[in-house]
C-alpha cells in the first residue's frame, strides 16, 4: 500500500506539469516488453524477434510475423524457437505458439492520443520446462495509450492475463502495467525508460521492474533493439537482458490493401 501511495504522489505532480500535446509520437522499441501503441501498415508484412535472458536461470525467445490486414488492424502469429527453464530434465527446447490481434482505435490526429487494444492467446504446444508442461492455454487483453509532448512521448499500458491452471478448473488472474517515456535521439536512434509491475492477486505477489532500452535503425524497415530490465522487489528477477529486431518486408499483401484483386 505504501508503495502505491508513493507512486501516486510522484506521478500526480509530473502529470500537472506536462506541456501541451504536440510533435511526432515516438513509440517504444519492441524490447520494452509491453504492447506499444502502434500497428503495422495496411497490407504490410513484418517479422520481429525477441529474446529475454535471465542470466543463469531462464531464456525465452519468440519470432513473430505481423500482418496489416486493414486500417488499424494487425494479426500476429508467433513461435518460440528456443526456451530454457534452467537445469533439469526437459528444460531446453522450443517454446509455445501465440496468436494475437491488435486494433488501433486512436490514431493521434487532431491532438488525440495514440491507442491500441490487443487480444492474444498462448497455446501450450511446448513440452519444455514448467511453462510448457502445464498444458493450459493462456489469454490476455491489453491496451496502450500514448501521446507526444514535444521531444518525448509518454505511454501507459495495462494488461489483464487469464492464465490456465493445471491444478484446477479455475483461471489465474494476472494484472500488469507500465509507464514509459520514449525519446528520439537522432533520425536513426530512439530510446525509452520504463517502470512496470506484474501482480497476481491469488498468490499475493507483486513484481516491480525498472528498465531502459533503445532501437537503432540500420536501414529502411530494419531495426536492432536492446534493453535491460531490473527487478525492484525481492519477488522479481535481479535483472534481464532483452534483445530484438524488427524487419518490415513492405506492402506485400495487395488484396488486404484494397487493390480490387
Amino acid at each position: 500500500m505504501r508503495r502505491r501511495i508513493l507512486l501516486t504522489i510522484l506521478l500526480l505532480p509530473a502529470c500537472s506539469y506536462l506541456p501541451e500535446a504536440h510533435g511526432d509520437f515516438i513509440n517504444t522499441p519492441n524490447v520494452s516488453r509491453t504492447v506499444g501503441a502502434g500497428v503495422v501498415g495496411e497490407g504490410v508484412l513484418e517479422v520481429e524477434g525477441m529474446a529475454d535472458i535471465d542470466p543463469g536461470d531462464k531464456v525465452k525467445s519468440i519470432i513473430k510475423v505481423n500482418a496489416g490486414l486493414g486500417p488499424g488492424l494487425e494479426l500476429a502469429v508467433g513461435f518460440g524457437p528456443y526456451y530454457s527453464a534452467g537445469t533439469g530434465p526437459d528444460s531446453h527446447g522450443p517454446g509455445d505458439v501465440t496468436l494475437s490481434a491488435k486494433y488501433k482505435y486512436a490514431d493521434g490526429t487532431e491532438g488525440r492520443p495514440h491507442g491500441i487494444v490487443e487480444f492474444g492467446t498462448r497455446f501450450p504446444t511446448s513440452d519444455t520446462g514448467p511453462s510448457g508442461r502445464k498444458g493450459e492455454t493462456d489469454a490476455l487483453v491489453a491496451t496502450t495509450l500514448g501521446q507526444a509532448f514535444g521531444d518525448y512521448s509518454l505511454l501507459g499500458t495495462y494488461e489483464l492475463g487469464l492464465l490456465g491452471d493445471e491444478t484446477s478448473a479455475t483461471v489465474v488472474i494476472e494484472h500488469a502495467g507500465s509507464l514509459a517515456a520514449s525519446f528520439r535521439l537522432s533520425p536513426q536512434l530512439r530510446a525509452f525508460t520504463e517502470a512496470s509491475m506484474v501482480h497476481e492477486p491469488r498468490a499475493s505477489v507483486t513484481e516491480w521492474f525498472g528498465g531502459c532500452g533503445a532501437g537503432w535503425t540500420i536501414s529502411e524497415g530494419f531495426e536492432l533493439q536492446g534493453a535491460v530490465q531490473f527487478g525492484l522487489t525481492d519477488e522479481a528477477p535481479d535483472y534481464m537482458l532483452v534483445f530484438g529486431f524488427a524487419y518490415e518486408l513492405g506492402p506485400i499483401l495487395p488484396v488486404m490493401r484494397g487493390s480490387g484483386l
